[in-house]
């Protein structure tokens, strides 16, 4: 099996997709890189956090857990809790890997991050090879984020408050903006499905806490859209 052959412009348009996003991403790996200078790792660390976990969430929550007495044992099971919702996310990139051959589709499995996702699953009834427009977004994320937690790190020594610029709410708008667009795009009853991740969100939020609002939030949203399914989605 080889690659379709607009491959390369659908990882151009992936690309281009995705800038808007990356600012986002920027300014919140900027925060990123500052934290990690401020509980003093070093600029190699950084670097391979940012590079192979690739996962602004859960290296927010070993720049938490860097100065306390948590083990690695349990700093691991806190990643995995929060990385959770990956399942679901890589579930929902299966029909839009299938085009390509096995060793292209753990490249892009790989480079998949919220962001990507859901403009690559706001674009899927557009493009029949869904699975390029991931890889182009991914690698723009990917670049803007290495370079962005660096970037913190190196700044991190001359800012001490990042939410003084109003920098830790950056991750929250790229979300919303991600919402809106695929609200607007969707055929599938978006507010039902919206209201049902966010009440799902709140509740484990009030009674279990931790990282259990993100998982609620996917199992819901999820469940909303398969129940509110229709075949008339798949039509161009």
């Amino acid at each position: 099996m080889g690659l379709p052959d607009n491959f390369l412009d659908a990882v151009r348009k992936g690309i281009i997709l995705n800038l808007p996003v990356v600012t986002g991403v920027v300014a919140y790996g900027f925060v990123s890189g500052v934290l990690s200078r401020q509980v003093e790792m070093t600029v190699w660390q950084v670097a391979a956090l940012s590079g192979f976990m690739y996962s602004g969430t859960a290296q927010l929550l070993i720049a938490g857990l860097w100065t306390t007495d948590t083990g690695s044992v349990a700093a691991l099971v806190s990643v995995l809790a929060i990385s959770l919702r990956y399942l679901l996310i890589a579930a929902t990139c299966a029909p839009l890997l299938k085009p390509f051959p096995i060793s292209a589709r753990y490249l892009m499995v790989s480079l998949v991050a919220d962001e990507n996702w859901g403009v690559a699953m706001a674009h899927r009834n557009k493009d029949t090879i869904g699975g390029a427009l991931l890889l182009g977004g991914g690698l723009t994320l990917w670049v803007g984020w290495m370079i962005s937690t660096l970037s913190g790190w190196y700044f991190g020594a001359i800012i001490s408050d990042p939410t003084r610029y109003g920098l830790d709410f950056a991750f929250t708008a790229v979300f919303l903006s991600l919402v809106i667009i695929m609200a607007k795009d969707s055929k599938n009853r978006p507010l039902i499905t919206i209201s049902c991740a966010a009440i799902a969100a709140l509740l484990a939020d009030r009674f279990l806490g931790g990282s259990w609002p993100i998982i609620s939030a996917g199992v819901a949203g999820a469940g909303a859209a398969a129940l509110t399914y229709t075949d008339t989605e798949i039509s161009p």
